[in-house]
């Protein structure tokens, strides 16, 4: 977005400062979880809860709409994508901060190895700290305590915690638009880029597809849950856990640029994780604001990150060894 240029600390420079890491264990095939993570998931759907008492308190004394119901149709139960979300979640509460309190506070610690339920947790917390610091300001009353958790699983966690900043991106003065969907999808096409690096017949940047005029940002999204399926199969195809889609039940009409955006960003966390794998942490530069864009400039976007990743599919089809990327200049 662009004041996140000038204003935040935005969620894929906290991935450049290795805020995700790549776990030890990487294959889909999973221990079934102990009591520690059990205990985890339950601390984790407490403080989800009472965030969202908080969040609820603070969105009714700024009068803002409660947000629709909409299931986007991704889920996940990996830590990785809960922490990524987490992280989303601070950003929103920090940029909330800085519009009411006029400063930021300091990004959270990367956490020291794979990542964890209580990473999530901790990140989380972070989170609520900075709603409630907003809320002082406002003079909100603290009611204090968090309320009873009823241990949701933690794939209703990663539903839980989307909810939540949709609601959190109402409640900014700045909502996500059209112009930070496009900025999100060239960050993801330089991921793409670099992943493609290795193979001296790939084209790194695809040519724009035809530009198609009155798309809406279900256009978008839709095009952009084409690219996270190719992401899905790609890690099928090297073993690696990931996360799973289910757009049946989807309201195409309620979709807004808010949306897409979590869409476009997930995509981002999935490209960073395999590109660490593969070799390098050093991420692509951050993009600039494009200026003023509209949901037919992103779905055009759209269209080179799906070339990219369809390539990066052949790429690393059974029978074809990933290749270690070049260390970025």
């Amino acid at each position: 977005m662009r004041w996140r240029v000038r204003l935040t600390v935005p969620v894929f420079v906290l991935l450049a400062m290795g805020f995700i890491g790549v776990p030890a264990t990487l294959q889909a095939g999973q221990e079934p979880p102990s009591e520690p993570a059990v205990a985890d998931g339950v601390a984790l759907s407490t403080q989800i809860q009472s965030f969202a008492q908080d969040l609820e308190r603070l969105r009714r004394f700024m009068g803002v709409s409660r947000i629709n119901e909409l299931d986007i149709g991704i889920r996940s139960a990996l830590p990785r994508d809960l922490y990524f979300q987490a992280l989303m979640l601070w950003e929103n509460t920090d940029r909330l901060s800085f519009e009411i309190l006029r400063e930021h506070t300091k990004p959270p610690p990367a956490p020291p190895g794979g990542l964890e339920l209580q990473d999530v947790l901790i990140r989380i917390r972070d989170a609520h700290q900075n709603l409630r610091q907003a809320m002082r300001q406002l003079q909100i009353a603290d009611t204090g305590g968090a309320m009873a958790g009823n241990g949701i699983p933690a794939t209703d966690s990663f539903t839980a915690l989307l909810t939540l900043n949709r609601q959190l991106n109402l409640l900014l003065e700045r909502h996500i638009a059209p112009s930070d969907v496009y900025e999100e999808i060239t960050l993801a096409i330089g991921y793409a880029a670099r992943l493609l690096a290795p193979y001296p017949d790939a084209i790194r940047i695809p040519a724009e597809p035809p530009f198609e005029p009155d798309k809406l940002p279900r256009d978008v999204y839709l095009r952009l849950i084409e690219c996270l399926r190719s992401i899905v199969r790609i890690f099928d195809m090297q073993g690696l856990a990931v996360l799973t889609i289910e757009t049946s039940r989807i309201d195409l009409d309620r979709v807004n640029p808010g949306d897409v955006y979590l869409v476009a960003a997930m995509i981002v966390s999935q490209l960073d994780f395999l590109y660490q794998r593969l070799g390098s942490a050093k991420p692509p530069p951050q993009p600039i604001y494009p200026g003023l864009k509209f949901p037919a400039h992103s779905y055009q976007r759209a269209g080179i990150l799906l070339a990219q990743l369809q390539q990066l599919q052949r790429h690393l089809a059974p029978g074809q060894a990933a290749q270690p990327l070049p260390e970025p200049r």
